[in-house]
């Protein structure tokens, strides 16, 4: 399984047998000039969407019809999940109600992508997560978690590797964060180029990269 970072929350996944699955397309130019990532266009076999915001849901720069994933899907070789959580800490009726975060099985590998979870999650919600090899979770604060917040959810989860998104860029002015609050509560990251990663071999712990467009 191949993982590259995009920008934003947008990953693109590929599977062994060639499938190519993107998570939260963002819509490129949003938002008053606050939103400034450039159209990433690309062919993909299944679009994953969390929820229904324009930087998460844009499908029309993809350059094929994929299958779109709202909830659940699978066959032989491919298991997608969602868990619902609340958009903000309050059961959504501040940021426009809940995040379908999606859980991907395959490959022999369990990767999760939270969207735009900004709730405290119960242990109950947290035990459905399982065992994770990878961990996607927003840190930006204001729409989702902040970087504090974020960083006990992620020791709760406790995957092998986490990768936080969904923070302030030189692209990306909303009123968030960068990840460095986030950062903070590590003793040491590791950080990557931007690149395609073998999703079982990206080192333990927080990975840090700058997505596709460097920002």
């Amino acid at each position: 399984m191949k993982l590259e970072f995009i920008a934003h929350a947008t990953f693109l996944i590929e599977l062994s047998d060639g499938r190519r699955l993107i998570i939260d397309p963002y819509q490129s130019m949003t938002f008053n000039g606050r939103f400034n990532y450039p159209a990433f266009v690309t062919q993909a076999d299944f679009a994953l969407i969390t929820h229904e915001h324009i930087d998460h849901n844009y499908t029309a720069d993809l350059c094929s019809i994929p299958v779109i994933v709202r909830h659940d899907w699978r066959d032989n070789h491919l298991i997608i999940r969602s868990i619902f959580v609340w958009h903000d800490q309050y059961q959504g009726t501040k940021f426009g109600g809940g995040v379908h975060t999606k859980i991907i099985e395959a490959d022999g590998l369990r990767i999760a992508h939270l969207g735009d979870c900004g709730e405290h999650l119960s242990a109950e919600t947290i035990a459905r997560f399982g065992h994770l090899d990878l961990l996607i979770l927003p840190v930006g604060g204001f729409y989702t978690l902040n970087g504090d917040d974020a960083a006990v959810l992620a020791k709760r989860i406790s995957a092998k590797t986490i990768f936080p998104c969904h923070y302030r860029t030189s692209l990306c002015t909303l009123p968030i964060e960068p990840p460095d609050r986030f950062l903070s509560h590590f003793d040491h990251y590791t950080t990557l180029e931007h690149g395609v990663y073998d999703v079982s071999s990206l080192p333990e712990g927080v990975i840090l990269s700058p997505g596709k467009f460097g920002a």
